[in-house]
């Protein structure tokens, strides 16, 4: 979140409470309309690590053919494509946001939308991109466990559909990319 603070002005009154308007209202950006997509997105983000339990050991090798041991540990390692692109882009945005909010006559709303709407579109080139390009991070790409799992997609398992030859990490279905969304929250 880009945070303004007026501690003096000569500016108008007017002018100055629609400065102070600023810290009150922010744009949210990310998953924001799609529990299970966003549940998806924190695994991505943060990354996990579990051990392989019975049925999980079981599912594998009866659908797969893959020879897991209970207790082995799967570890998917992280891909902080909100964090990231935070990181990589914030001073821009400041600019940015400083620029629309003169262009638009101190507009907070119209301000925070195209802000919003510009971080948006920064999240989703970072996910398409498979890692923040103007910061020359690229994320890891899928495990060689990984494709096998998908190399088996289309021969009557019950699994989704997508890009299973990539391995460009969040881009299976699309579903993420097509998820990120923002929204004015005023305050």
């Amino acid at each position: 979140m880009i945070n303004f603070n007026v501690y003096r002005s000569n500016k108008p009154p007017a002018l100055l409470k629609k400065l102070q308007q600023l810290n009150k209202s922010h744009a949210l950006v990310g998953i924001l309309d799609d529990p299970q997509t966003a549940t998806y997105g924190a695994y991505v983000e943060f990354g996990w690590t579990q051990q392989v339990t019975r049925k999980q050991a079981y599912v594998f090798r009866k659908w797969w053919n893959i020879n897991l041991k209970v207790g082995k540990t799967l570890y998917n390692p992280p891909r902080p494509f909100l964090r990231g692109t935070l990181w990589a882009y914030s001073s821009e945005w400041a600019h940015l946001t400083l620029n629309v909010l003169l262009r638009s006559n101190f507009d907070v709303e119209q301000t925070y939308a195209f802000i919003g709407q510009h971080a948006g579109q920064c999240v989703q080139e970072t996910i398409a991109s498979g890692g923040i390009a103007n910061a020359g991070q690229s994320f890891p790409i899928r495990s060689p466990f990984t494709m096998k799992v998908y190399s088996y997609r289309g021969e009557g398992h019950k699994v989704a559909e997508g890009n299973i030859n990539t391995t460009k990490s969040m881009v299976l279905t699309g579903n993420m990319l097509g998820s990120i969304t923002y929204k004015v929250v005023k305050g």
